[in-house]
């Protein structure tokens, strides 16, 4: 297909104006926002996320808070409704009588604003994390101030949130301590008191209360048998006195040869009548002995005398085995009831040592709390104090905000420029889509083409006069327009509807490039 040339030409000729209107208004917005966009200052400052100053090994602080979780508190603390007012009352940064509400106020205030930190992770090791806080304002020295304003409140919030979780830290531990402390006497109470209300039957003693009883046992058993042989002996004496009338005799002292004689046959008696029956030929022969010396002696001893004697010596005897016998008796039953309460003891210490067992455990389980909670108490006074004496992770400035120079925006030629270069691809896709939406014949090659025939002649349309006329008038008119129009509506916007800066911001917003 041939381009012509010639043709395109003299069509561009005639849309040139329209073309010229669009161009000229996009070129005029372009140079209004330009002049009318308000100037804007930008200035930072720069902090550096510092590491503990004391080595981790040898002391560390209570407050473990990441650096880049620390900038993010401080940042949503820093941008609260309160402090974004009264930054932005103390250094007027929307002029003395701004009409803007509370609301427009911070949405502005967080909008100018702008935190970012940068950290990197080494094989050496987390590297210190980079802050940097930029503001945007329209003059140079409140952006400075309100930077260096930000700085000092972060700066400061940084500090308070780190001795007020170390301050808050120890304090928990102190109460911790404290309950535990209480705690742990309570137990010891109770331990106190249970031992005392099962002393003879604790665990501890429970030896020495077998053995015990095994000692009484074999000492109740030899008491018995004394006992009974003592009951042996009375037995004995009342039959000794029946059978011979005497008890022991009287005192050696005091006898005769024949009464002693009489005593030693009658003890002979004794021992053989034991062994022996009474028709055996040697107690016939000892009662024979005795009864011819019996003779003899009661022939020089008065009989009614020596009765009476040998009564009280009886009586006498008796009393003094039947006093031996009760004594064992008590004693017995005192080893008896002994034994009762020893067994009773004993029964009960398997069950008593449980019951200590679970106070005992209860003990060591708040003992060791308690050992844990005061080494974190200690743990706590350290971090403290490193938090205090600020030797711990904290938030150092390395460059202050200064007052800019130059302001950050507008780019003004950029803008204009800009708006040029809308215009002009404006204007060209203006021609291209009149082009592509005419569909008229214009040129002999479209009657061949559309028809498949080719004309001899062709005659082009002849304009009047009058026509070519008015036809150049609505060209100057439309030129007029632009030239004139365009800026009058500019400025009829800027003064009774809305400052083509803030027009321009909504605009930006609305399509999301704000």
């Amino acid at each position: 297909m041939n381009f012509d040339l010639k043709f395109y030409w003299k069509l561009l000729l005639r849309r040139l104006p329209a073309m010229t209107m669009l161009f000229l208004l996009c070129t005029g917005v372009g140079l209004a926002l330009a002049l009318r966009l308000p100037t804007t200052y930008q200035t930072q400052a720069r902090l550096l996320v510092q590491g503990p100053q004391i080595d981790q090994s040898l002391a560390s602080s209570t407050v473990t808070t990441s650096a880049s979780e620390e900038i993010t508190i401080l940042r949503q603390q820093l941008l609260t409704r309160a402090n974004l007012i009264e930054i932005a009352n103390d250094f007027r940064v929307f002029g003395r009588g701004s009409n803007m509400t509370p609301d427009e106020i911070v949405a502005t205030m967080r909008e100018a604003t702008n935190i970012r930190s940068q950290g990197s992770t080494r094989r050496s090791g987390p590297q210190p994390t980079l802050v940097t806080i930029s503001f945007t304002a329209r003059d140079a020295r409140i952006t400075a101030d309100v930077v260096n304003e930000y700085v000092t409140r972060l700066t400061n919030a940084s500090v308070t949130n780190r001795t007020s979780r170390a301050e808050d830290t120890l304090d928990f531990f102190e109460q911790e301590v404290n309950r535990l402390s209480n705690e742990l006497d309570l137990r010891s109470a109770k331990i106190s008191q249970f031992q005392g209300q099962n002393a003879g039957a604790l665990p501890d003693n429970q030896n020495y209360r077998l053995g015990r009883q095994s000692l009484l046992q074999e000492r109740v058993s030899s008491v018995v048998r004394e006992r009974d042989g003592l009951i042996e002996q009375r037995a004995r004496v009342i039959q000794v006195f029946e059978a011979t009338g005497t008890v022991g005799g009287r005192a050696q002292a005091n006898l005769s040869p024949e009464e002693r004689e009489l005593q030693k046959l009658q003890a002979e008696l004794d021992n053989a009548l034991t062994v022996y029956s009474d028709a055996n030929p040697r107690v016939v022969a000892l009662k024979a002995r005795i009864g011819r010396l019996q003779q003899q002696v009661g022939s020089s001893i008065d009989p009614n005398a020596q009765a009476e004697s040998n009564n009280a010596l009886l009586n006498l005897t008796l009393a003094e085995i039947d006093s031996r016998i009760e004594g064992l008796n008590t004693e017995i039953g005192d080893i008896e009831s002994e034994l009762d309460r020893l067994e009773e003891q004993i029964s009960q210490t398997p069950l008593n040592a449980i019951a200590l067992q679970s106070l005992q455990r209860d003990y060591e389980n708040v003992r060791a709390q308690y050992d844990g909670a005061v080494a974190r108490l200690s743990q706590a006074s350290v971090g403290e104090r490193i938090e205090l004496t600020a030797r711990g992770q904290r938030i150092a400035l390395i460059e202050p905000a200064s007052v800019p120079n130059s302001p950050a925006s507008p780019n003004r030629p950029l803008i204009a420029a800009s708006g040029a270069a809308i215009g002009l691809g404006l204007a060209g896709a203006l021609f291209v889509l009149l082009e592509l939406l005419n569909r008229s014949v214009r040129r002999p090659a479209e009657i061949i083409k559309g028809l498949g025939i080719t004309p001899l002649a062709t005659v082009p349309y002849i304009e009047s006069k009058s026509r070519r006329f008015l036809r150049r008038m609505a060209r100057v008119a439309a030129m007029l327009v632009v030239l004139i129009g365009v800026p009058a509506a500019l400025w009829a916007v800027d003064q009774y509807y809305l400052p083509l800066d803030l027009l321009a911001e909504r605009i930006l917003d609305r399509v999301g490039l704000g």
